[in-house]
């Protein structure tokens, strides 16, 4: 297993890349009826799944974080 440390923009670069690699595979293999292109794909596509993942954590905890914030009362 490896570790790597990203900007937040770096990551958005990189998860809105992988985002549009991984439909532009399904959507190919729908349209081709080609279940074999999602295998030749799959290690980009578990990629895919890691991002997003990932990405879903990051916005619950700061959308908790963000709750916990108190409001001002200006």
């Amino acid at each position: 297993m490896k570790t790597i440390t990203l900007t937040d923009n770096q990551f958005d670069t990189l998860f809105d890349r992988i985002d549009k690699m991984a439909r532009t595979i399904v959507d190919a293999s729908v349209e081709y009826q080609d279940t074999d292109m999602l295998n030749e794909w799959e290690d980009l596509l578990d990629v895919h799944t890691v991002l997003e993942d990932t990405k879903v954590k990051y916005e619950q905890k700061l959308a908790k974080a963000q709750s916990k914030q108190p409001v001002p009362e200006w």
